[in-house]
């Protein structure tokens, strides 16, 4: 290829948009435009490494047995119906009529789709388990689309969804797919931590991110100092050190208290101990049911929505409680409750059972409650996990402490179970005793912009995109000075029929700038014909700052050591 034929060339300065590596260079390089917020043109060269990436996945998912297909953009609104998702997804679905009026969402996840695709056929127990696989645009209405192509409005993903007979035939599968998941990434040059996370608006109950270590990265997860433990913060567990449960459980009193005691710096201020001595209380409206949520927890603790939602079986639909929501059940901001509030239902921490003489859980204007324990003073409707783990924090068997780390999300594996099967009528297959089961489902997913973004970030330096030779939109980049052009065309067509895609730079621009644009664009090799070296070529690594003179054979020689 001619550069100066490529469609889409290289520009310098601040870009605009996110500030991120990833999307200043792969614009600088003539790899991506935006068109509108979170949606993005995919040049010639920045197709060309989409189509790399996109070919490693389909070699290892090939070669892993699953099979490729494609579902229609449009889904039908009522199969997102058919699992109530309509109303709990965690981004707005974007919907659309026909001129009939028919309603269809624009695919942001194909579970439903391909789940009706399935029931459509006879399927016995011995036609399981299989794995089927798209690359197809998904479309998300994100509230805020940011970070270039690491959180966008619509993209390209690769979904994969397996069809089996229970949960230990599909725990074959997920494991196999994540030793997959870690030879294609292995394979694009990125080191990814497989972490525990949240299923979300996807259902089942479990699943798991492979995360590419970025301090821009939005997952935050946590780390056992080992290494065998990760968990995103949304699902992580720790262990609740005990408190004071030396103490004798004191009685129960109500006293005086000073109004503006209403914090908890207040409370640390007027009674001198440390917050994991008080109770603290986060209030949440349940979007489905309008009923009030009150969550209890230790002091020094965080409420985990998500656990909490999970908790109580109302994923995405909680939301902090407004004044409003409060006066519901005859109370303000500072005065709530740890129990009492009629008509809201406490959910409780772990936490609770690990401290003796809790202080607070009945403010008034003038008084609130002390030495109260869980147990003998108050329960909650439920007492679970429903706090947020910490830096610092123990493992759940206690051995080790939680680090903090951040990263980039590049792909994920969720087990399903029966959530789709089971709402989803006629999604069954017959079993060896003749009877009709439910499909056990798992889902994989990898977003190909996102990875490429991450390659981007991880791959440069001050000058530009460092490409791994796996995933390179082209092989060579040719630089031709004056001089030497039918020398650069000899060259140009021998690598062409050895194989190798090659960038010709023919521009008649100074050294300088094709040598600025070459580290910009990020080719591994770049190789300068000159008139003054003759019949040598100027072979140089993008990653290395040293230069050889070699011939042409010497090239192709190393060529081969490079992308074979």
């Amino acid at each position: 290829m001619r550069y100066s034929r490529l469609f889409g060339k290289s520009v310098y300065g601040d870009q605009g948009g996110s500030k991120f590596n990833s999307h200043q260079l792969l614009v600088k390089g003539g790899f991506i435009r935006e068109s509108t917020a979170g949606r993005y043109f995919f040049l010639p060269l920045g197709w060309r490494v989409h189509e790399k990436i996109r070919a490693i996945i389909k070699q290892e998912m090939d070669r892993a047995g699953a099979q490729e297909m494609i579902t229609p953009t449009l889904h039908p609104l009522e199969l997102w119906r058919e699992t109530n998702r309509t109303s709990t997804v965690g981004f707005e679905l974007m919907v659309v009529q026909d001129r009939r009026g028919a309603e269809f969402a624009l695919g942001g996840t194909a579970e439903e789709m391909v789940v009706d695709a399935v029931r459509g056929f006879q399927i016995s127990y011995r036609d399981l388990p299989f794995n089927i696989y798209q690359f197809s645009n998904k479309f998300r209405d994100e509230l805020r689309a940011r970070g270039g192509l690491l959180r966008v409005r619509e993209f390209v993903m690769k979904d994969a969804y397996s069809f089996h007979t229970d949960a230990v035939d599909f725990q074959r599968e997920y494991t196999h797919m994540g030793d997959v998941y870690r030879i294609i990434f292995d394979r694009m040059g990125l080191d990814t931590v497989q972490v525990e996370a949240d299923n979300g608006y996807i259902g089942g109950d479990y699943c798991h991110e492979f995360v590419v270590d970025s301090p821009i990265g939005e997952s935050r997860f946590l780390m056992s100092e080992d290494g065998t433990y990760a968990a995103h913060e949304d699902v992580a567990r720790f262990y609740r050190e005990p408190v004071n449960l030396d103490e004798p459980v004191l009685e129960f009193q109500i006293i005086d208290q000073p109004e503006w005691v209403k914090t908890m710096e207040d409370n640390e201020r007027h009674y001198g101990r440390p917050r994991s001595h008080y109770l603290k209380n986060v209030v949440y409206r349940h979007t489905g049911t309008d009923e009030i949520i009150i969550a209890v927890v230790r002091g020094d603790l965080d409420v985990n929505k998500s656990k909490l939602e999970h908790v109580i079986d109302a994923v995405g639909q909680l939301e902090e409680a407004t004044d409003a929501d409060l006066g519901r059940i005859g109370t303000q901001r500072g005065w709530v409750h740890s129990w009492g509030h009629e008509g809201a239902r406490y959910i409780g921490d772990a936490s609770l059972t690990t401290v003796h003489n809790f202080i607070g859980g009945q403010k008034e204007e003038t008084t609130d409650s002390v030495n109260v324990n869980y147990g003998r003073d108050f329960e909650c409707e439920i007492l679970a996990d429903i706090a947020m783990a910490q830096a610092g924090h123990r493992t759940e068997d206690g051995s080790q402490r939680l680090v903090e780390r951040r990263g980039i999300e590049v792909g994920n594996i969720f087990q399903l179970g029966y959530h789709y099967s089971e709402k989803m009528a006629g999604a069954v297959f017959t079993d060896k005793d003749g009877t009709d089961k439910p499909f056990y489902m798992g889902c994989y997913g990898i977003g190909l912009g996102r990875t490429m973004a991450t390659i981007a970030e991880k791959y440069h330096d001050d000058n530009g995109i460092v490409w791994p030779p796996s995933v390179t939109p082209f092989h060579v980049h040719l630089v031709a000075l004056r001089g030497a052009e039918a020398f650069t065309a000899e060259v140009y067509e021998r690598l062409h029929s050895a194989g190798y895609d090659v960038l010709w730079d023919d521009r008649d621009e100074s050294p300088g700038v094709k040598f600025n644009d070459a580290d910009l664009i990020g080719i591994p090799v770049r190789l300068v014909t000159s008139k003054r070296n003759g019949d040598k070529l100027e072979w140089k690594r993008r990653d290395s700052d040293s230069r050889e003179l070699l011939n042409l054979d010497e090239v192709v020689d190393r060529l081969t050591t490079i992308y074979h």
